[in-house]
């Protein structure tokens, strides 16, 4: 019995890496293509203006939030709450900065 979930933790481990290795690649591939459609008299420096977005799991935007996963999803199915995009077969996060813009909005006192 122990073997088995000794087992499955390791599956789950190696397709969480997985999917963040993929996750960089799109990333580096994204900003390859920034760079050539860039215009090239621009500076480099100019081209790039702002740190990479990172994609958050559901506990991380529990924690940032201080909603739980069923107001998480119950605000999304209402236009409330920022969408997940799909970050694997089985996995669901959330942009960083739509979720600080979120958090944001609150703070500023614009809740819809």
């Amino acid at each position: 019995m122990r073997a088995q979930t000794d087992n499955e933790s390791s599956a789950r481990v190696a397709a969480d890496h997985a999917a963040q290795r993929a996750l960089q690649a799109a990333h580096l591939l994204q900003e390859a293509l920034t760079l050539l459609c860039a215009d090239s008299t621009m500076p480099l420096a100019q081209t790039v203006k702002r740190p990479p977005d990172r994609l958050l799991r559901l506990p991380e935007v529990e924690r940032l939030t201080g909603l739980r996963r069923s107001a998480i999803y119950e605000q999304m199915r209402r236009g409330i709450f920022p969408r997940s995009v799909k970050a694997g077969r089985r996995i669901a996060a959330w942009p960083e900065s739509a979720v600080q813009s979120w958090i944001a909005e609150r703070m500023d006192g614009r809740m819809p």
